[in-house]
């Protein structure tokens, strides 16, 4: 039986480990994996290439530079780390591998995933979905701090909230942020500043710290009481680059506690540029009034001098000296209507004169007699030009020319041209004609090249 028989193409192996990779790229994508580091090696580019490792297997890993400089340790030989990668093939040489884009110590794995797992709960359940988002107050008029009085965020909010608007009340809800009670803790003061009612705006905050620290933070407890708070909040937790589950249910997430404080309010002295504007243009808008109504009260004074009867009888003066002065002209001007008519006749008379068109025809005849001779000088020159022309073809053309330059022309003895050795022989005399004369001479000798 062929072994071929049933195969429809035969494919050469780089073929083949392209179908192999874009086969595991597209069916596994990125994943997460908890393994153990082995066999770690680092190239002089900064890539770095090792194993991961259970108790019965392996698979070779390599992370390159940019994602490895972006971890906060260094990777080891025997290090737990959690790792997300890609699945792929490295083709050149067949070999299965992952791509690690991130990696966390293995102490924080299994939090990242139940992380991972409350993350996509809520996302189903609509918690994120920005349609929820309530808007922030403008200029609120009391804030309230939900943190912990003891730790460096609410002395830097504090400070914050002086420096831009020190005319807030503030309302400070004690609370621990980290630790096994903190999470009932935040939520119930989320709850109770709710129920009183006293702030426009409440921020959720502490300082930074590791994925332990800010697990409070990541409980389904607080996430839906943040969500559920009929005032708006605002999340600043830990550092710019940590992101808890509070963030995203969150109305608005701030990089650093000092940064909520600085959303939530605005500045003092923007608003003092802005009130400053408002002065500003309501100036200019009462100043436009007062013109318009100056403008309007002129108007007004100018149509009632108008209406007045002394008015009108000025105007009815202005009319009648008028008239008077069209009176006293009238003669004067049907006299110089009289001599612009005769100066227009006497103008077409002259216009149709036969001396004018005869003038205007003998011009004429001799710009095109000039014309005539300009063509029939300018036909000759060309016609002796191409005259020349050809001559010259003519005479580069002629046999003489060739003599000239050391030709010759043989000839046999019956005055016939020779053209190949073939056509004489030994003993034959030839005539051999040169531009200045000829010679006659005995062949001796013939020789072909």
């Amino acid at each position: 039986m062929d072994p071929f028989e049933n195969q429809e193409h035969i494919y050469t192996i780089s073929e083949l480990n392209d179908e192999v990779a874009s086969t595991l790229t597209q069916t596994f994508g990125v994943i997460w994996v908890e393994a153990e580091i082995s066999n770690l090696m680092r190239s002089a580019a900064g890539h770095v290439y090792f194993s991961l490792k259970d108790k019965s297997a392996s698979v070779r890993c390599a992370m390159f530079r940019m994602q490895n400089q972006s971890l906060d340790f260094s990777l080891k030989d025997g290090m737990q780390i959690l790792a997300r990668a890609k699945v792929g093939l490295y083709k050149q040489r067949g070999e299965f591998q992952l791509v690690v884009e991130y990696a966390e110590e293995s102490g924080e794995g299994l939090l990242r995933q139940k992380f991972e797992r409350l993350k996509q709960t809520l996302l189903k359940e609509g918690l994120f979905d920005q349609e929820h988002k309530l808007p922030l107050p403008e200029l609120p008029e009391s804030i309230g701090l939900i943190t912990s009085p003891k730790g460096a965020a609410v002395q830097d909010m504090l400070k914050t909230i002086k420096r831009r608007y020190p005319l807030v009340n503030v309302i400070v809800y004690p609370c621990l942020v980290q630790g096994k009670d903190a999470t009932k803790e935040i939520a119930s003061s989320i709850d109770n500043a709710n129920a009183r009612g006293e702030c426009d705006v409440l921020i959720v905050a502490r300082g930074g710290g590791s994925l332990e620290d800010l697990w409070c933070f990541n409980e389904e407890l607080v996430a839906r009481s943040i969500f559920k708070s009929q005032i708006p909040v605002i999340t600043g937790i830990g550092h710019e680059t940590d992101f808890t589950i509070a963030d995203l249910v969150s109305d608005l997430r701030a990089p650093t506690p000092t940064a909520a404080a600085e959303i939530a309010l605005p500045s003092l002295n923007e608003i003092m540029d802005h009130l400053n504007r408002f002065i500003f243009d309501m100036s200019q808008l009462t100043d436009r009034k007062i013109i318009d109504f100056k403008h309007q009260l002129k108007s007004a004074s100018l149509r009632m001098q108008v209406s007045h009867p002394h008015a009108k009888l000025q105007l009815n003066l202005q009319k009648l000296d008028l008239i008077d002065e069209k009176l006293h002209q009238l003669p004067m001007m049907q006299l110089m209507n009289l001599r612009n008519t005769f100066k227009m006749s006497l103008s077409k008379l002259l216009s149709s004169n036969p001396r004018n068109k005869i003038e205007a025809e003998k011009q004429n005849l001799e710009i095109k007699n000039a014309a005539l001779l300009n063509a029939m000088t300018g036909a000759i020159e060309r016609k002796s030009n191409r005259f020349s022309i050809l001559a010259t073809q003519l005479e580069g053309a002629s046999p003489l020319q060739l003599l000239s330059r050391g030709y010759a022309v043989v000839t046999n003895e019956d005055d016939q041209n020779i053209k190949t050795v073939k056509d004489i022989k030994a003993g034959t005399t030839v005539r051999t004609k040169l531009s200045d004369g000829s010679f006659v001479s005995n062949v001796e000798k013939v020789e072909t090249d």
